[in-house]
């Protein structure tokens, strides 16, 4: 078999002969340089997409980079604000355990009951460590002294409802001499005694507590003024109501310092000693009534204020 060839171009020909075997090497040769020539312009264009791919993908790293950047920067700041909490929690907490040990120590309420000198188990942080595991650590460190926090403030809560009715009680409860200051001596007891008038023996409904011309009268316990004047024998007095059928009367001032009605606390100033009255000298007759009886005051000059027991 044999392939003829004619080439013509401006009047040149050209003639060759290709045997079969001529023939199908050119074709592989034609076929191997079209095959090439596809694979390399596929590779370059591969190429090129690979790159614009790894230079996506790196575009992609830089931005999450970035963002974990941006991420362990605000992670960094809400540490430091978690961290600045639990210190401020705890300085609160330190303050309320401080207050409430004082009060305790300056009461006499029982000291089991409101205990303040246990502190949280977690020590106070010397360091911060900013670690992006550390929030949940924080998050239970603040979670647990919020609570102690709410547990010393009920604690506090109830110590003040506790000093307020101990006060309300302590400031009715009738204790002590009327007097204020050094210089009072108890002059004349209750009961039967020599009248220093007529010099015979007659009941004494109270008793005389002596001192100096002006010194202070005071109350023995809260009450309202229900008297305040001249009352025959008695001199300028004062009357006090205490409730529940207790009065105190204080006797023989030089003048009073409270009127009808005044709310007065205890040991509160209502008058000032004198010699009014029925009096050989300075002093004041102190009269303890309960229901409209005179009781003996030994009792409510001798305890002190500090007692539980009830007033009344």
């Amino acid at each position: 078999m044999s392939i003829t060839v004619i080439y013509s171009r401006e009047k040149t020909d050209l003639l060759f002969s290709l045997t079969k075997n001529q023939f199908l090497l050119v074709c592989v040769f034609f076929s191997a340089f079209i095959m090439a020539t596809i694979w390399l312009i596929q590779d370059h264009y591969q190429g090129q997409f690979n790159a614009f791919k790894v230079d996506a993908m790196l575009k992609k790293e830089v931005e999450k980079d970035k963002y974990l950047y941006l991420i362990k920067v605000q992670t960094d700041e809400k540490l430091q604000i978690l961290t600045q909490k639990i210190s401020q929690l705890q300085a609160q907490l330190q303050q309320l355990n401080a207050l409430g040990s004082r009060v305790i120590e300056k009461s006499d309420l029982p000291k089991k009951e409101f205990d303040f000198s246990v502190q949280p188990k977690n020590d106070r942080l010397q360091t911060i460590d900013i670690q992006a595991s550390a929030f949940l650590p924080l998050l239970n460190k603040i979670e647990k002294l919020d609570v102690d926090l709410k547990n010393k403030k009920n604690q506090l809560t109830f110590l003040e409802i506790a000093l307020d009715k101990h006060h309300v009680i302590n400031q009715l409860y009738i204790s002590g001499r009327p007097v204020k200051g050094s210089g009072s001596w108890l002059s004349s007891p209750f009961g039967l005694r020599k009248d220093p008038f007529s010099g015979k023996f007659r009941s004494h409904k109270g008793v005389d507590v002596a001192g100096f011309m002006g010194m202070p009268i005071i109350a023995t316990a809260a009450g309202v003024v229900s008297y305040s004047g001249h009352r025959s024998g008695y001199g300028k007095m004062v009357e006090i109501n205490h409730g529940k059928g207790f009065v105190t009367r204080y006797a023989h001032a030089q003048s009073v310092s409270v009127k009808v009605g005044d709310v007065v606390k205890k040991g509160q100033q209502v008058a000032l000693m004198g010699s009014t009255g029925r009096s050989t000298g300075p002093h004041v007759h102190y009269e303890v009534l309960k229901r409209d009886k005179r009781i003996n005051p030994n009792y409510y000059l001798r305890r002190q204020n500090n007692e539980k027991k009830s007033a009344k």
